[in-house]
């Protein structure tokens, strides 16, 4: 029996500061967090798990359909990203097929402000679950050693506890969850995955 491969699905644009705050502070911290919330070992997944010579878009396509809940790092560049957009606009549709007697979906996205938050679009501002981390948006190392380091680690540890309470009422998995694609596809392979 097929089950679900990742706990959760962290969705990021490439561009600006995002990609190395995700890299070197927010994958670490919420896998640790998560550690001291989970059952079992937390299963996240970031596109860095794509094997070169992957099909990558077959293959972020079937992580997210394993994935118990969507993690979106929201900036301006990530709402002008087909492929950011795709990924969360699959989970909502997911969430809108699990409506239950009281017509509540379930909430399998867990959205966390980057930047800005002035210039999303209204179906995000209204998205309640949400966490701005927009002061501890800083993508270097040396971030680590400064004092704001332990704020965040504790901001961190509230997300992987609404997430941890999040994923003990996912939905059990379901062959042909809804996924989007972009509209656009690359017309040649390239090293890198176009997410920008």
């Amino acid at each position: 029996m097929v089950d679900y491969e990742w706990d959760v699905f962290i969705s990021y644009c490439h561009s600006g500061h995002v990609k190395g705050w995700v890299i070197n502070h927010f994958r670490h911290e919420l896998k640790l967090s998560l550690e001291d919330e989970l059952p079992q070992d937390p299963r996240i997944f970031i596109d860095l798990e794509i094997q070169v010579g992957s099909q990558w878009p077959d293959r972020l396509a079937d992580a997210l359909s394993k994935s118990r809940c969507l993690v979106p790092i929201w900036s301006p560049p990530y709402f002008r990203s087909e492929w950011c957009m795709a990924e969360w606009v699959s989970m909502r549709r997911r969430e809108a097929l699990m409506r239950n007697a009281n017509n509540q979906p379930p909430v399998l996205i867990f959205p966390i402000i980057f930047s800005d938050g002035d210039h999303f679009p209204e179906e995000a501002k209204n998205t309640q679950y949400f966490r701005n981390l927009s002061e501890y948006g800083y993508d270097g190392e040396q971030f680590r050693d400064t004092p704001d380091y332990l704020a965040f680690q504790k901001e961190m540890r509230n997300v992987a506890k609404t997430i941890a309470e999040g994923l003990q009422h996912s939905p059990e998995w379901q062959e042909g969850w809804p996924i989007e694609r972009p509209t656009k596809l690359p017309t040649r392979p390239t090293s890198r995955l176009p997410r920008l």
